[in-house]
């Protein structure tokens, strides 16, 4: 075993190797100077029992801090008032760990809340169960609950979160905060839509950052607006997809030249400077003409540049209803693609707006099922895509988050007319963002895909990862049918 004091590591670094100890059945990682070379999969597997000691050692700290933190409170020192002992104890732990004021009061009030008003997160995260993130994510989301809604919110994502993403458990979180408490969560977003603004932070190196809040269907709507304008710009253009997002941004809060620009010369940024300047941009009456050779700065297009910049674009949006909830007679939250649960009073608002953007997917309440495609579109795409999209909503990685309709449509089995394999059928077919699609390839990584479209990744190092379509709706149990009752129709 290592050694530490206040400051230094006694014992230098050596190869690990690997111990069962008690109590609790935690398990305990030593140095062994001596230990023998291990394979990629027992490699890997240590890498996963230290996430789980990180954890379990944060945990303990924050219990001590806790533990030191109550003693001062309810012990203070001869002269010193509680809050003065306090104050007091908060100093000495941020010396300790070397954090500022404001960076120690932080850490001892997530300890103290942690500890203290979320049990059943604490115990999780000491058992090594989930991250430090993890707790902080379900602890935010449960912080302005009433402590029945609190539990039931803790107990209904501790059993899954171990297994998910961050990502993912914001998203079971939002669903399960709307099922505890709707009336909270429809005064929390009423809240939240009056803090709506956009906030400008200056960045280093003449740059800044425009960060906008907004309700999450206008959100998605934008961000939707801007992607179709980045993806007209061509395949030619080697700007980033985020570059050009930016630029579309510009051109159409700026500008009005009927076209997106397009990466190339250098030489335009000094004649468009001396031609327009930020104090007097060009106005809507009398937009700025294209320069000559100018084929950079945003609003300037090149000879012959695609007119783009247009409020005329082809976007859907999907908005997933169970099917009560669209009758108004359940108020089972609905499903925004690319962001995740609404309440549900909002995803009918959503759903009823005719000639609107927004894809209504009506699905059973019970199975989750898909029960209706709904569209405004004038031309639809193939049923296939659409089903697939629909289907998974996501990509086929594990835990990737990167929405359907931006990914590939994989052959899970390539393609091959020749030996008449790997049909273009739903059984074959899944989405994958372009990360994926090429790791699928890369020696040592496989894929198998089932009938139902779950699909199990198997890595280099020989672990296996399932992943399934979600369900449209969550799935629940269906309520007993007693004899004076009439069935469900």
């Amino acid at each position: 075993m290592f050694e530490i004091d206040t400051y230094r590591l006694v014992s230098p670094p050596a190869p690990l190797a690997w111990t069962e100890v008690a109590p609790d059945g935690m398990a305990v990682l030593v140095l062994d100077q001596a230990g023998p070379p291990v394979d990629g999969f027992e490699a890997l597997e240590r890498i996963g029992a230290w996430e789980k000691v990180i954890a379990w050692a944060q945990a303990r700290q924050y219990a001590e801090i806790t533990q030191f933190m109550v003693a001062a409170e309810t012990g203070p020192a001869a002269g010193l008032t509680a809050a003065q002992a306090v104050e007091s104890a908060q100093a000495e732990v941020g010396m300790m760990l070397r954090l500022s004021p404001g960076g120690t009061a932080w850490r001892v009030g997530e300890a103290r809340q942690l500890v203290e008003q979320f049990p059943a997160i604490f115990a999780a995260l000491e058992a090594g169960a989930i991250t430090l993130a993890k707790a902080r994510i379900i602890a935010e989301a449960c912080t302005d609950l009433h402590p029945d809604a609190a539990m039931a919110v803790e107990q209904k994502v501790l059993a899954r979160a171990p297994q998910q993403t961050t990502g993912q458990l914001r998203a079971a979180l939002r669903r399960a905060v709307l099922r505890a408490d709707s009336e909270a969560a429809a005064r929390r977003r009423e809240r939240k839509r009056r803090e709506r603004a956009v906030v400008l932070y200056p960045e280093r190196d003449g740059m800044a950052t425009l960060s906008a809040t907004l309700p999450a269907a206008e959100a998605v709507g934008v961000f939707a607006v801007l992607d179709q304008h980045a993806r007209g710009c061509g395949s030619a253009d080697e700007r980033p997809m985020a570059a050009r997002r930016a630029d579309a941004l510009v051109d159409l809060v700026l500008r009005e030249t009927g076209f997106c620009s397009a990466a190339g010369q250098e030489a335009a940024a000094a004649e468009v400077a001396t031609t327009c300047s930020t104090d007097s941009p060009p106005s809507g009456d009398s937009p700025a003409p294209p320069l000559p050779g100018s084929d950079r700065l945003p609003g300037v297009a090149p000879q012959g540049g695609a007119p783009t910049v247009t409020n005329k674009v082809s976007i859907q949006i999907r908005v997933t209803v169970p099917l009560d909830t669209l009758r108004g007679t359940s108020d089972e939250p609905g499903e925004l693609a690319g962001y995740g649960p609404i309440p549900a009073e909002h995803a009918r608002q959503l759903a009823a707006e005719p000639d609107s953007i927004w894809n209504r997917l009506v699905t059973d309440p019970v199975s989750g099922a898909l029960l209706d495609y709904g569209t405004t579109r004038y031309r639809p795409p193939p049923h296939l895509t659409e089903h697939l999209i629909a289907r998974h909503q996501y990509c086929q990685g594990p835990g990737c988050r990167v929405p359907a309709n931006r990914c590939d449509l994989d052959h899970n089995i390539p393609f091959d007319p020749v030996a008449g394999e790997g049909p273009t059928s739903a059984a074959n077919l899944g989405p994958k963002c372009r990360p994926h699609h090429r790791l699928k390839g890369m020696p040592g990584w496989s894929v198998s895909q089932y009938p139902d479209g779950s699909i199990t990744w198997t890595t280099p190092s020989g672990h296996t990862y399932r992943v399934d379509p979600p369900p449209l709706t969550e799935p629940r149990t269906p309520t007993p049918v007693t004899a004076d009752e009439p069935p469900p129709f």
